[in-house]
């Protein structure tokens, strides 16, 4: 074997050119880092979205019910209303039978000045009592007419409806005459009954009149 001089280096195997150094820290280089930061990005919320859902609205989950004062929500499924007001009430009621009734009264009245000597028993004066009977009929009628339909004629006029206090539904028929027979002692006997009647609900928690209490029914607004 020849021996080579000093600071000679052997001819690399199988080529004229020495293998290049390893890199620095491994023999493969670093990945890249992932984009965006050296983190990767947080799942999105449940939900679907990319927001938490709003708090819910102070007092409880859900709004209030509407209404207020005067307003009824009955059991039973029946639709909730708004109290009819007293002045509606009176025009109802002028129709149904105080108009009519104070008509007849009038004529009753004054009927002894157009037939003198007669003691105020002419013609005008059984008109006048003739009418106050028709007035009678006619007062029975709509509260029959309301107790089937919820609304007598002067009710339709004025945009209300009679319904039960218990569960929001008409009342029926035979409690709808009950309800205005009250008006019988009233229009003939007793008027101060009738004006307590038509004065209750004013002061009354449930804008009722006496014939209401009875039938335990209410007005509303239509």
């Amino acid at each position: 074997m020849t021996d080579q001089p000093p600071g000679a280096f052997p001819p690399p195997p199988g080529g004229g050119f020495p293998p290049p150094p390893p890199p620095a820290g491994g023999g493969f280089p670093p990945p890249p880092p992932p984009p965006g930061g050296g983190f990767p990005p947080p799942p999105p919320p449940p939900g679907g979205g990319g927001f938490p859902p709003p708090p819910p609205p102070p007092g409880g989950g859900y709004p209030p019910p509407p209404g207020g004062p005067g307003f009824v929500p009955p059991p039973g499924g029946g639709a909730p209303g708004q109290l009819a007001e007293w002045q509606d009430r009176l025009v109802s009621g002028l129709i149904d039978y105080i108009g009519p009734f104070i008509l007849g009264s009038a004529l009753q009245t004054f009927s002894g000045g157009f037939v003198p000597g007669m003691g105020g028993f002419g013609g005008l004066y059984f008109a006048g009592f003739g009418i106050q009977i028709l007035t009678l009929a006619w007062a029975l009628y709509n509260g029959y007419l309301a107790g089937t339909t919820g609304q007598s004629f002067g009710m339709k006029q004025s945009g209300l409806r009679l319904v039960s206090e218990a569960n929001g539904q008409v009342i029926g028929g035979n409690q709808g005459l009950v309800r205005n027979l009250i008006l019988i002692p009233g229009l003939f006997c007793c008027g101060l009954l009738t004006l307590i009647d038509a004065l209750f609900p004013l002061w009354d928690p449930k804008k009722q009149t006496l014939r209401d209490k009875i039938a335990h029914s209410v007005v509303i607004k239509a």
